[in-house]
């Protein structure tokens, strides 16, 4: 019973978070002015040390960690593989005039997981007339191990299982 009980609530995890996909793919297409795909193509629990048996450590991960708090407290975790984060970062930047500074790159990441983050919460609000709030994202680079490491001391150690949604992110040359 409950794990047919957990299946059930992870699929209606994964069709909340289509709908609320949807809306931030909308905002990210308008933000870099090309037309963008995201797809929900995976929603499991999974233990911390999965996830990191999962990514070596020679892959340098990039993660937007995004507090959450309300009537769900948690913790809302971006990953993308550091060279796709520079990528989804010069895109976002491309039109604006800037320096090289690092922390603009990480600025436009921070807004971009804000953006998602929003649009997924907006969608769980409203579909289970809850009040969630999400806070100021932090980022941080590295193995995924550090990185994760990093998430679960922000929430107090206090985490059993991770809900995943995997989520592909496609980005086309032309409009």
């Amino acid at each position: 019973m409950d794990k047919e009980l957990d299946n059930f609530i992870i699929d209606a995890f994964k069709e909340i978070g289509s709908i609320g996909m949807g809306n931030a793919t909308t905002s990210l297409s308008k933000m870099i002015e090309k037309r963008v795909q995201l797809n929900l193509s995976d929603a499991r629990l999974f233990e911390p040390s999965a996830i990191i048996d999962m990514i070596p450590d020679s892959i340098t991960m990039t993660g937007i960690m995004i507090p959450v708090r309300g009537d769900i407290n948690g913790l809302v975790m971006l990953l993308f593989e550091f060279g796709n984060a520079v990528y989804l970062s010069n895109l976002l930047l491309q039109r604006i005039e800037h320096d090289d500074d690092p922390s603009i790159y990480e600025s436009a990441l921070l807004e971009t997981g804000n953006i998602i983050t929003g649009s997924y919460l907006g969608s769980l609000s409203s579909f289970l007339n809850l009040k969630i709030m999400h806070s100021v994202p932090d980022i941080s680079l590295g193995p995924i191990k550090d990185i994760l490491n990093k998430g679960i001391s922000m929430m107090g150690d206090e985490t059993a299982n991770i809900l995943n949604l995997e989520t592909m992110f496609m980005v086309y040359s032309s409009e």
